[in-house]
């Protein structure tokens, strides 16, 4: 008798084994599958953060902002453009997503800019050649240019 209940029990045990050692696998692998970049589920929140932070980034290369986006990067940017010699260049204004950047709901980070001088016909071209899209290109022009200010809002 006491045979035939150890044999019994064997196999809910194995199972029992088996579906915990499954489990641990899979929590694993999940976690392995998000320990790079986490997602951000909320834009308007993770970018409303840099502008709440922004005495870190101001007087600064924008490349500082750029390096602590670790979770999200800029998508699109457009900036304003000015006849003015001295300040050619006030403000880029970049959006989250890959809709327009003039899209309703886009979560837009606007920077101003300390003015130089710097010619601006690079940047213009890039803008309109990549749709305003945030490509390298668009990234080292802008890297060296001085943080004045930084302001987030949703169209």
């Amino acid at each position: 008798m006491n045979s035939k209940i150890l044999k019994s029990t064997m196999p809910v045990s194995t199972k029992l084994l088996l579906c915990v050692f499954l489990c641990l696998l899979n929590g694993f692998i999940k976690s392995q599958e998000t320990s790079g970049k986490k997602a951000v589920s909320d834009t308007l929140s993770y970018v409303k953060k840099f502008e709440i932070n922004k005495e870190k980034y101001i007087g600064k290369p924008f490349s500082l902002l750029l390096k602590d986006m670790t979770q999200m990067q800029p998508k699109k940017n457009k900036s304003e453009f000015r006849e003015d010699t001295t300040n050619p260049l006030p403000s880029t204004s970049f959006s989250f997503s890959d809709k327009d950047i003039n899209s309703v709901n886009n979560v837009t980070m606007t920077i101003k800019w300390k003015a130089d001088d710097r010619a601006t016909t690079p940047l213009e071209f890039f803008e309109q050649e990549h749709n305003y899209r945030f490509t390298p290109n668009e990234k080292n022009f802008l890297e060296k240019k001085i943080v004045m200010d930084i302001t987030v809002y949703k169209r």
